[in-house]
C-alpha cells in the first residue's frame, strides 16, 4: 500500500478555503433572517410570500414571527 505524502500546507490552504466559503454561506443566511425579521415588522408580505423571497423555510419565518412577538410584547 502507498501512502500519500502529507502536504501540510496544501491541508492549510483547503482548510481555509473551506472555512472562507462556509464563512459566506453563514453570512448569506444570517443576511436573510434579519431581511424576514425587516419584512415582519412592516407587515406588507405573508410569511409565505416572506419564505419564497429570502430563500428560507417557512419554519424559519414563524419561529422568527414568534421571537419578535415576544419581543415586542416583553417591551410594552
Amino acid at each position: 500500500m502507498i501512502l500519500d505524502e502529507f502536504d501540510e500546507e496544501r491541508f492549510k490552504k483547503n482548510m481555509r478555503e473551506e472555512g472562507y466559503e462556509d464563512g459566506i454561506v453563514d453570512g448569506k443566511i444570517q443576511k436573510a433572517i434579519e431581511a424576514a425579521e425587516n419584512l415582519l415588522r412592516l407587515n406588507l408580505l405573508s410569511v409565505e410570500q416572506i419564505a419564497q423571497v429570502q430563500g428560507i423555510p417557512i419554519e424559519q419565518v414563524l419561529k422568527i414571527k414568534e421571537e419578535l412577538l415576544r419581543t415586542e410584547s416583553a417591551v410594552k
